[in-house]
């Protein structure tokens, strides 16, 4: 039972840490002026509102949708192990960014200069950020 318990809270912080709002910033710095989009329950809203109107992507199983439908046809990324790769293949080639410590760099590195946008929470939030720049 206390197995369970266990995995039970385990489990639930997992899932409020993937679907916590998180504010998404272009970049460097989070200031209310830089604030472009917001992550909300795997969806992808422009600006500071979770409206349906205002949702412009969807983050599911790695993959980034362009608008509000999961379809393959609808499909401009994929997010794989801090990389962010643009289509539908992970080659070396549709590497686009790197997420790295709640920063989003474009490009294959990441140093100073090519940060292009940050976020106010951990990963998961970072990994939403860098969709929502492919989206732009």
């Amino acid at each position: 039972m206390l197995k369970i318990i266990i995995f039970t809270i385990f489990f639930f912080n997992i899932c409020s840490t993937l679907y916590a709002e998180c504010k998404i910033y272009r970049g460097k710095y989070t200031s209310n002026s830089n604030h472009v989009a917001t992550f909300e329950d795997g969806k992808i809203y422009r600006g500071k509102y979770t409206s349906y109107s205002n949702q412009i992507g969807i983050i599911e199983d790695n993959k980034i949708y362009r608008g509000k439908y999961t379809s393959y046809s609808n499909q401009v990324g994929i997010l794989e192990e801090g990389k962010i790769f643009k289509g539908k293949s992970t080659s070396y080639s549709n590497q686009v960014g790197i997420i790295e410590d709640g920063k989003i760099f474009k490009g294959k590195y990441s140093s100073y200069s090519n940060q292009i946008g940050m976020v106010d929470g951990g990963d998961a939030c970072a990994s939403a950020g860098a969709a929502f720049l492919l989206l732009l």
